[in-house]
């Protein structure tokens, strides 16, 4: 123990403890291997390791538990390899009576199951008589199942060809074809039942088609007949329209010609009735539209005249300024151009020509406007700007001053009696609530202070509504009243402060109780005692000791997992009490200043991971507040009981010195 000491002193692992780990891992990892490594006799193996692990020496309790834990899932895997190859020897001893079963079925066997068979003898044992005796019997069904395809290709093809001909839209292929097709089928042999079945639906969809073929085709002509029929009376009723309905008529007659030669023949005995009837009422009807073209296009040659008389006076009148006068002249113009009817041909071109005449005076017109509305827009926007500003007033000299600047600007239009009127208002108004407003401010600040003034005995549980109070002296912004303001508001802050400073030294004062406590539940879990913790009200002031009571208690009841986060936990409160004992050390001049070296538990775990002989360097740090300290020691997480004590005397030790006690 004397040698182990000394080499924990200097940072060190003893070479016996080095050389029991690496034995402890050489034994798991051959178990771990052993179904890999193909072993024949796992009990004589795993009896032979296990003794071996149990020679190979004792470790310290914090690694011992983790390698047997390793040592008796990985004999948990061997015992699985060896249950896994005793029940594949088994199925390779039967082997054999299943291919003499395959056999003895004959033809009633199946190509699937030989294969099947023939994959796992391959898979098993890859014994080639076996699969040597399965081998004619496997040739025979492969040939039976290759001439049952070929048939069922063959009766595919067939019914395809019967299928695209009987949705085609052309009957003559599928007459063509169809005896060959049956010809074809009757041929064949071994035909599957799902594909015979297809092709007798195909054949018969096709039988109907041709037998619904020659139905319909008498049933076309009829129906031929009886669309000219109606063709014929809705030219008769287009020959009775007026001439407001000749345009229409002129596409529809058009339209019914194009109907007429899409439209197939009719019966024998009633084409010398259909047909003249059709020629008559069709040379009637564009006559009577020809004339009505006629009739049209004289019109529009005396429409285009006087359209070209209202083009060269919106021409003249499009230069005037005089805008009121010309603008009702242009409007009248308007207003005979939509009386007229349209000019034909040139109507694109003269409606182009007049509006554009039209829009050069309206144009000019706007600019005009524009300009004008502009200019009184800017004037109407600076007196809104002073309306807003007299609306929130503060000060009694620039309000004298706005009343000279609002009457400088001048008229601004229609809206100018309206403003003048807010402006007004407004000024008035500041200098009326003025004389209010002062008075009932400094009233509200002294109620506002003398409340602050009840809360001094008690300024935590009244912090929020003094926040809010602060917030309404700056609204209120009372200057007569200011120093008053300073002055309660300054005693409120003393007396919090002071209440701040008396919480926190009552939570520094009790963190060390309280962490004792659950260190000592620590040190009984890992002991196997029962663990006893503080109660939750205790804790609740320490997050951190909130959070690890809270994995103790999940590890005592067996997580894993909690067990874990407990070791991490207490790593991660070791390096920072040991941060903070030593910032308070160098503080109160009591540090040695020399490197800190490894634990030893410390080195055998950089020892597993393959980083032999590591140890940590001292980082240096920037001085700190010894008062944050103090808080921060109070907040730290758990180390077991024993170097809980140490720090607690060590930050205790330094605390004392720098605060003089």
């Amino acid at each position: 123990m004397s040698e182990i000491n000394a080499e924990k002193s200097s940072g060190k692992i003893p070479e016996n403890l080095r050389d029991a780990l690496h034995r402890k891992e050489a034994v798991c990892a051959a178990l771990e291997n052993l179904s890999a490594n193909n072993c024949g006799d796992y009990q004589s193996e795993i009896a032979r390791l296990s003794s071996e692990y149990a020679a190979s020496g004792d470790l310290p309790p914090e690694f011992a538990e983790l390698l047997d834990k390793r040592f008796n899932d990985a004999v948990k895997t061997a015992r699985d390899g060896e249950a896994a190859f005793l029940e594949r020897q088994q199925q390779i001893a039967g082997l054999a009576s299943e291919v003499d079963a395959l056999l003895a079925a004959g033809e009633l066997a199946t190509l699937a199951e030989v294969e099947k068979l023939e994959k796992r003898i391959t898979e098993l044992t890859g014994d080639s008589a076996l699969i040597a005796r399965l081998e004619p019997l496997k040739s025979q069904l492969q040939a039976e199942e290759a001439a049952v395809i070929a048939a069922e290709t063959a009766v595919n093809a067939l019914a395809d060809e019967l299928e695209q001909l009987t949705a085609a839209e052309n009957i003559a292929p599928l007459h063509e074809r169809k005896s060959a097709i049956e010809a074809a089928f009757a041929e064949l042999v071994n035909i599957p039942r799902k594909a015979a079945q297809r092709y007798q639906d195909a054949h018969r969809k096709a039988s109907i088609k041709i037998a619904q073929h020659y139905e319909t085709l008498d049933l076309a002509r009829w129906e031929s007949y009886t669309r000219k029929l109606d063709l014929c009376a809705e030219l008769e009723k287009l020959l009775a329209l007026g001439d407001d309905a000749m345009n229409q008529a002129s596409k529809k007659l058009n339209e019914i010609r194009e109907q007429w030669k899409t439209l197939g023949a009719v019966p024998k005995e009633k084409s010398e009735e259909i047909n003249p009837r059709y020629l008559e009422l069709t040379r009637q009807l564009q006559h009577k539209v020809d004339e009505y073209f006629a009739r049209k296009r004289q019109t529009q040659k005396l429409a285009a005249a006087e359209k070209e008389k209202l083009c060269i006076q919106a021409e003249e009148l499009s230069r005037s300024t005089e805008w009121k006068a010309t603008a009702e002249k242009m409007r009248d113009l308007q207003a005979q151009w939509k009386q007229l009817p349209r000019a034909g041909s040139h109507e694109n071109g003269l409606f182009q020509r007049f509006h554009a005449a039209a829009d050069a005076f309206f144009t000019a017109r706007k600019t005009a406007f524009d300009a004008r509305d502009k200019r009184f827009q800017e004037l109407e926007e600076r007196k809104k700007a002073l309306i807003a500003e007299a609306e929130n007033l503060t000060d009694a000299r620039r309000a004298r001053a706005l009343r000279d600047e609002y009457r400088a600007i001048g008229f601004c239009g229609k809206n100018e009696q309206e403003l003048y009127n807010r402006f007004n208002t407004a000024v008035n108004a500041f200098f009326n609530q003025r004389r209010e407003v002062n008075a009932s401010k400094i009233d509200e600040v002294k109620t506002l202070l003398a409340e602050v003034e009840t809360f001094l005995a008690a300024p935590a549980d009244a912090l929020p509504r003094v926040r809010e109070i602060r917030e309404k002296l700056r609204e209120l912004s009372c200057r007569d009243t200011r120093s008053m303001e300073q002055t309660v508001l300054g005693k409120f802050d003393a007396a919090l402060n002071e209440f701040r400073k008396q919480q926190q030294l009552e939570r520094e004062a009790n963190s060390d109780a309280v962490a004792l406590a659950l260190a000592a539940g620590l040190d009984n879990w890992r002991s196997g005692a029962a663990v006893e913790l503080p109660p939750p009200e205790t804790l609740a002031a320490y997050p951190k000791l909130q959070n690890f009571a809270a994995a103790l208690t999940a590890a005592a009841a067996g997580d894993d997992k909690a067990a874990d986060k407990v070791e991490k936990l207490i790593a991660a409160a070791r390096s920072e009490r040991e941060k903070i004992c030593t910032e308070l050390e160098k503080l109160a001049g009591t540090s040695s200043n020399e490197p800190e070296t490894l634990d030893l538990a410390q080195e055998l775990q950089f020892a597993m991971l393959g980083n032999f002989g590591k140890s940590g360097a001292a980082a240096s740090a920037k001085a700190a507040d010894p008062h944050r300290l103090c808080s921060d020691f109070a907040a730290c997480g758990i180390v077991p009981a024993a170097e809980l004590q140490e720090f607690q005397n060590r930050f205790n030790a330094a605390k004392n010195i720098i605060f003089g006690k």
